[in-house]
């Protein structure tokens, strides 16, 4: 499950690799990136990630190094580190980039099996790009998974249950009077305060939908002339 969840991720892409404005900063730091770059296109991850460590203990906020920092322990499966990584990067100027290392931390989040997490993430990245296909597929993604869970979650209450009654017949009933307290009944966790929920997500999800298609019929109309125009140019 593992193993094809991540693969789907990665086929849906991890947002390339940064370079940005380092040289301005620091050549040394920027050429070190640049290597380190070319080195995790390679797959060499672990060579990858030294020459981006080097680079940061020169840069060490620089949005550009957590970001393909994160990339490379996203690769070498230590996605708890990897979405620290990427949370940094969130803080970068470049819109494009922000947006990138907001989808890679719900990435990361959802291979930790923390969908809850990873839609908020999803939800963030969707609304600094409406239009990104990924995001929209990785947030359906998350939401499946939580709808997993909490299946999960209340068949527990059943399995223990029944349980309950195969040592009941096993062992003396209490006298009466003597009752057991009830057992708590497990719950869906609540959504933190700012965060949203899994409907308000499919409903932003459903509205993301419909603006696209809105907007590719308004492209197909805008493409194709009007033939009942009398005036029009041939």
């Amino acid at each position: 499950m593992r193993t094809s969840l991540i693969r789907l991720l990665l086929a849906a892409g991890l947002g390339g690799i940064a370079s940005g404005p380092l040289a301005a900063a620091d050549r040394d730091a920027a050429v070190r990136n640049n290597e380190g770059n070319r080195l995790y296109e390679e797959r060499q991850y672990d060579d990858a990630l030294k020459l981006y460590t080097d680079a940061q203990a020169r840069l060490p906020n620089a949005p550009e190094l957590h970001y393909n920092i994160g990339n490379v322990l996203f690769r070498k499966s230590q996605f708890d580190k990897a979405a620290e990584e990427y949370r940094k990067a969130e803080s970068a100027a470049d819109p494009v980039l922000a947006q990138r290392a907001t989808f890679n931390r719900g990435n990361a989040l959802l291979m930790q099996r923390r969908p809850r997490e990873a839609v908020q993430a999803y939800v963030q990245a969707l609304r600094a790009r409406p239009d990104d296909a990924d995001a929209k597929r990785n947030l359906e993604l998350a939401l499946r998974m939580m709808q997993q869970q909490e299946k999960e979650r209340q068949k527990e209450p059943e399995d223990q249950d029944q349980d309950q009654k195969d040592q009941e017949k096993e062992t003396p009933q209490p006298a009466e009077g003597d009752q057991s307290e009830p057992q708590p009944q497990a719950t869906p966790p609540r959504p933190k305060p700012g965060q949203m929920s899994e409907a308000e997500a499919r409903k932003l999800l459903d509205a993301l939908r419909e603006e696209e298609r809105q907007g590719i019929r308004k492209h197909a109309r805008a493409a194709v002339p009007d033939r009942r125009d009398p005036e029009q140019d041939w």
